[in-house]
């Protein structure tokens, strides 16, 4: 055999090793890939239902969102309303309480015999009421 020979025999089987590390490498990694795939396919089926009860979540608060924006409104118009009949009815209604106050207290004087205004006593200083 001649130098060349086994420079040839050497390359030769050089060649036929790493093809066959290389036919372990595809081998390994054509598992690899369809464990992938199976593990890809699960977690599609997984998010597909996940992602579909996150869709119903999120439609079930849009909906109590919306009761509750109404039910917000409807409380402000109630507030709103129960302001304009306080401010509406307040001012007479106290003063019809005063004047009521004010004629019970003078009949009580009259019955028990005093005089119905009652005796003011001075002040040196009275101080005006600016409007």
């Amino acid at each position: 055999m001649s130098t060349s020979d086994v420079v040839a025999v050497v390359a030769i089987t050089v060649v036929a090793m790493l093809s066959g590390v290389l036919v372990a490498v595809l081998v390994a990694l054509t598992r690899t890939l369809r464990d992938l795939r199976q593990t890809v396919a699960v977690l599609r089926d997984e998010t597909v239902t996940l992602l579909d009860e996150a869709y119903e979540a999120v439609r079930g608060a849009a909906i109590e969102v919306d009761r509750v924006e109404r039910l917000v409104t409807s409380a402000e118009k109630i507030d709103g309303a129960q302001q304009r009949a306080y401010k509406t009815l307040a001012s007479p209604a106290v003063k019809a309480m005063a004047f009521g106050t004010g004629v019970s207290r003078a009949a009580k004087r009259l019955r028990d015999g005093e005089s119905p205004t009652p005796a003011r006593t001075r002040t040196k200083h009275r101080r005006r009421r600016v409007s």
